[in-house]
């Protein structure tokens, strides 16, 4: 018996001994680091990247990779790698995993899980940090526009915000790619980003790119819907510009020949410089750039007959071509060199910024042309704001009844004060049920949706870029399934068209800001998703009597246009436009470099014509209501534009703003940013041989407006809501 016994503890010792070996050995996965961003740098509200690295464990493992970050609201949400796609993890491996995400604050905690099957396997939560070290990030830019430079240096951008004269939190902010590996491979993933400056001097870096690269086809993309890219092509050019270079195809020429450059003026002149670019060795200048042929934009600047800046029109988007390398001798060491890039960005130099900006006398909550329009859209028909006089009325006449009221009602009129333990509650609860119906009254009980559509179109590439911003209303706690449904500028619906759907958070450090004053944890605990292809949102909750900001953005290929023959002639268009949609366009305008025609209406099958007789103005004082008037005691004239409105809730007017924000003289005149929705901005592309048509669609015709907003795949459609949508038609100018 005793033999047995102790055979028994040895067997239970060495199974106890092998379950803690095999336990010893069989290691979980872990979350070991996390980047966000392009070089650390993002900004909040946009789409930006986040990259996952998974330490493998003692098997291997397949499952998928969520991220979690809240949104403007602080509600968090989930994006998770798409079921098609898993996520593989090798024993003792390291793993990247790439998605893509937006972040409602500036500082905002990532929650990083690793889930197989219907277990979690690892889980980590990363906080903010001055430093980004794999185990913290860096806290979001705000309304600092975000340039990144790819190649070994940043070409003196750090400069470029001194030269303004502006604050701190208003300067360009450098991120610096070294690597193609860490550009996106989605161009949403580029939605924060105001311009790239690639570099050809050292071609090690921009091998990796070739023609079918996800990466190279997430910037052309991003490029087309309205990005904008600088390259930098100099003494490589050879290798730059062959014909299997992946950087051909953003040429705007054919390489002839490599040439030596004797002469600086050229470039000194284009920025404006006073200070001539170093000279070599026997006070000589020799600088290698190439010699195009063929080219096609416009040439900025040149030299006898050597383009060295050329501006070309790609998509909605641009190119600029610099026929010279910005991080090598003679204008690596040139003191202007911060002016020439600013000139390059189309970035004021200059102290007039501060000193001409207008500073709102009122705060709104927002900093941002954007926050101007999300509150815009928060106005509903049918439903009335509540004035802060009534409700500080409502809580005084509350006290009264609690307190003085109910004492001389009990000791006047009921003469028994025992009597309270009725009195109070009865005021209680029919205080409490007047307010529910007095705000039932106010606020109504029907769900109301107001949308804006903005839809691009370009004549030249037949590519369609939308843009919808909404806010819903919601009379009862709830939560939804939101997606949008594009279509085409006919009516149709665009079935090839790729759709990323997302919240709308507002800007500055207001009441629910994304840069809040006073830090705090998230303010809810239920989660809302992201469809896998980031076309769709999952469980939104909206409080009772509470509204949620939405935005999607939406391209696809589209023929449907008006047709257009314009020729530019000592800076003046002739041509004629024809409306060949079958919908009238109304107040038209069309921009062509600094003027515009305003053309009216154009109802179907109208044409407009351009010629020396038509009403011409300058665009900037259209855009600011400029005009003449008198002063002083010798009756002086002088220009004057109107103040911009930043408490107007006109769509048409805060969007004409953003549509022209640097033609209209940017935060000089409004006086805001327009950093989270800058994308929408197509001042520059007028410097590319394009006139832009705006045009108004009819607000009562459904089958006109740009996307419809659907829950659970049904459209959200009320006759009290309110929809407009704006009509941008971008089309060549041909050079006289």
């Amino acid at each position: 018996m005793k033999k047995a016994i102790c055979n028994l503890i040895v067997l239970a010792a060495g199974l106890a001994l092998s379950t803690a070996a095999f336990a010893q050995q069989l290691q979980p996965p872990k979350i070991v680091a996390v980047r966000v961003g392009l070089a650390d740098r993002y900004k909040a509200g946009v789409w930006t990247q986040v990259e996952v690295t998974l330490l493998g464990g003692s098997e291997m493992l397949t499952g998928s990779v969520s991220v979690i970050v809240p949104d403007g609201d602080g509600v968090p949400g989930r994006v998770t790698t798409p079921p098609d796609r898993p996520c593989q993890v090798l024993p003792g491996r390291a793993t990247t995993v790439r998605l893509v995400t937006r972040f409602g604050r500036v500082d905002s905690p990532l929650t990083a899980e690793f889930i197989v099957g219907d277990r979690k396997a690892a889980e980590r939560t990363f906080e903010t940090s001055l430093r980004a070290d794999g185990e913290h990030f860096l806290s979001a830019i705000e309304s600092q526009d975000l340039i990144v430079t790819v190649g070994a240096s940043s070409l003196g951008l750090d400069e470029v915000g001194k030269l303004q004269g502006a604050g701190v939190e208003h300067r360009p902010l450098a991120a610096r790619v070294d690597d193609v590996e860490r550009l996106p491979t989605q161009w949403c993933a580029y939605e924060g980003v105001d311009a790239v400056i690639l570099s050809t001097s050292q071609p090690e870096i921009y091998r990796k790119l070739t023609s079918n690269n996800a990466r190279l086809q997430a910037l052309d993309r991003w490029i087309r819907l309205g990005g904008r890219l600088v390259l930098c092509v100099g003494a490589q050019a050879d290798e730059a510009l062959a014909k299997d270079s992946p950087l051909r195809q953003f040429a705007p020429g054919r390489l002839e020949k490599i040439v030596t450059l004797r002469q600086s003026g050229a470039l000194e002149s284009y920025c404006g410089s006073s200070a001539s670019v170093p000279q070599a060795a026997g006070g000589k200048l020799a600088m290698r750039v190439p010699q195009l042929a063929d080219v096609q934009g416009g040439v900025e600047a040149r030299e006898a007959d050597l383009p060295l800046v050329i501006r070309t029109a790609r998509g909605l988007g641009q190119v600029i071509f610099v026929a010279a390398d910005l991080d090598q001798l003679p204008l690596s060491q040139w003191s202007d060199r911060p002016v020439l890039v600013a000139k390059l960005l189309d970035m004021p130099t200059g102290h007039a910024e501060e000193a001409e900006e207008n500073t709102a006398i009122m705060h709104y909550g927002y900093n941002d042309l954007s926050g101007q329009l999300r509150s815009a859209l928060d106005r509903f028909t049918g439903v009335r704001l509540v004035p802060f006089s009534l409700v500080a009325g409502l809580i005084v006449l509350y006290i009264l009844l609690i307190g003085p009221g109910d004492y001389f009602f009990l000791r006047k009129v009921v003469r028994r004060m025992e009597w309270t333990w009725l009195t109070f509650p009865l005021i209680v609860v029919l205080v409490s049920a007047g307010a529910y119906f007095l705000a039932y009254y106010l606020k109504g009980d029907q769900l109301r949706v107001n949308q804006v559509d903005l839809v691009d179109v370009d004549a030249a590439s037949g590519r369609l870029r939308g843009t919808t911003w909404m806010n819903v209303f919601s009379p009862r706690m709830e939560s939804f399934n939101f997606s949008v449904a594009p279509r085409l500028p006919d009516g149709e619906p665009a079935p090839d068209a790729r759709v990323w759907m997302a919240w709308l958070g507002l800007p500055g450090g207001g009441l629910g800001g994304m840069n809040p004053h006073a830090g705090g944890s998230m303010l809810w605990s239920e989660q809302f998703a992201y469809a896998p292809e980031l076309d769709a949102l999952f469980g939104v909750p909206i409080q009772v009597w509470s509204t949620k900001s939405l935005t999607a953005r939406w391209d696809a290929l589209n023929t449907a246009c008006p047709k257009a023959e314009l020729t530019e002639t000592d800076q003046l268009l002739a041509g004629t436009i024809t409306n060949t949609l079958d919908f009238p366009l109304q107040q038209c305008i069309l921009a062509s470099g600094r003027s515009v025609y305003e053309l009216g209406t154009l109802r179907p099958g109208e044409s407009a014509r351009l010629d020396s007789m038509a009403k011409r103005s300058e665009l900037k004082t259209l855009l600011t209501g400029r005009k003449v008037v008198q002063s002083g005691p010798k009756e002086d004239y002088r220009q004057e534009a109107t103040p911009y409105d930043q408490s107007s809730i006109d769509i048409p007017y805060i969007l004409r703003a953003m549509m022209f924000y640097e033609a209209s003289g940017g935060r000089r005149y409004t006086g805001m940013a327009n950093a989270y929705q800058g994308f929408v901005d197509l001042s520059t592309l007028l410097k590319a041989d394009r006139a832009i048509l705006v045009a108004q669609g009819p607000a009562a015709d459904q089958q006109r407006q740009g996307a419809q907003l659907l829950r659970n795949g049904q459209p959200l459609v009320n006759s009290q809501d309110r929809h407009v949508t704006i009509y941008r038609f971008v089309f060549p100018v041909k050079k006289s």
